[in-house]
């Protein structure tokens, strides 16, 4: 598989990953309280917002090619289930993920890379949280960890499901403001992504078209399947 394509491969694997706790918020709790308070806060603070879009900075260490890349944009995110996630840097590309289809736009090629999700299996752990089915302690063991800087608090999440795609999510918060401030995801064969979150404004709601993907005419639809027959 050509270097590009494997990269788009592993971004299209973990977008909806890294979307599992996006707009999470806290109330004002004190980090040395009782995990399960901090935990129900957290979930409350979820359950309340509805709309959400941040600045974002995305850096890919793909152990496979030993290569690290680094991206940026902004992303919008709509509850019930739709996302937007607009690339800038290095070259602009558009993740869209509505009415259970995630599509991964790159006008540079002219190409869409694009996958049904089946949004009522319930060890997609993604859709679940997007969907506000599943609950933390549902989908996650959950630990708290010393931030590597002073101003900061991280929680290791660890998927009880074994079909959840990774096998562990740190999350970073700013204990001042209670938001989050980076992601890190660690997958199956060792390729780790960090996104770190930045001017995030919660809204009521978002406008529709930027839900919607017009594609040009002759632009080529392809599948995960087309990228495993390239190799």
């Amino acid at each position: 598989m050509r270097q590009r394509d494997m990269v788009m491969a592993a971004r299209f694997r973990l977008w909806l990953v890294v979307l599992l706790l996006y707009g999470v918020c806290f109330s004002a709790q004190s980090w040395a309280a009782n995990l399960d308070q901090v935990l129900d806060n957290l979930q409350q603070a979820y359950d309340r917002i509805q709309a959400l879009s941040a600045d974002f900075v995305q850096v890919a260490t793909l152990t496979s090619i030993d290569r690290e890349q680094i991206s940026s944009g902004r992303v919008y995110i709509q509850k019930p289930q739709m996302i937007r996630w607009e690339y800038t840097q290095p070259e602009p590309q558009t993740v869209l993920y509505k009415d259970n289809l995630l599509r991964i736009y790159t006008p540079k090629r002219r190409q869409v890379l694009q996958s049904v999700v089946d949004a009522d299996n319930r060890t997609n752990v993604a859709l679940l949280f997007l969907a506000g089915i599943g609950t933390l302690r549902e989908v996650f063991t959950i630990t708290p960890m010393p931030g590597q800087e002073t101003h900061t608090t991280q929680l290791r999440l660890l998927p009880r499901s074994p079909q959840a795609g990774f096998t562990e999510l740190y999350i970073t918060l700013n204990p001042q403001s209670y938001l989050i401030e980076s992601l890190t995801i660690h997958d199956p064969i060792g390729n780790r992504t960090t996104i770190h979150l930045s001017a995030l404004q919660i809204h009521p709601t978002l406008p529709a078209h930027l839900f919607e993907l017009d594609l040009p005419p002759g632009t080529e639809v392809l599948t995960p399947s087309d990228l495993s027959e390239q190799k």
